[in-house]
């Protein structure tokens, strides 16, 4: 869950990167001059708002439940191979796709 919410934040600022590069495409000209003076305060800026954003879909998920998805999938497919779930339907179609029956 945590590489999932590490791997979706910095999808999410590298997309907010370029876009912001694409609007202040008039800079270019003065961007040795900014990337010298304020260069360290953007960085930390991104660093914060980066962290900020990890933060928050991290939390996003744990609140929807995502976190025990792999092992929750894994106890209801235990149950559905072995028969003995609450969709009788979803076995028996396992079984015969199982038995070759499709």
């Amino acid at each position: 869950m945590a590489r999932a919410a590490f791997g979706l934040s910095l999808s999410i600022l590298g997309a907010t990167a370029w876009l912001a590069l694409e609007e202040f495409r008039y800079l270019a000209p003065y961007r040795d001059a900014i990337a010298t003076r304020y260069g360290a305060v953007i960085a930390a800026y991104c660093l914060a708002l980066w962290f900020d954003l990890f933060v928050v879909l991290y939390w996003l998920a744990r609140r929807l439940g995502l976190g025990d998805v792999g092992r929750k999938l894994r106890l209801l497919e235990g149950e559905t191979r072995s028969g003995s779930t609450f969709d009788d339907e979803l076995a028996k179609r396992l079984r015969d796709q199982q038995e070759g029956r499709v």
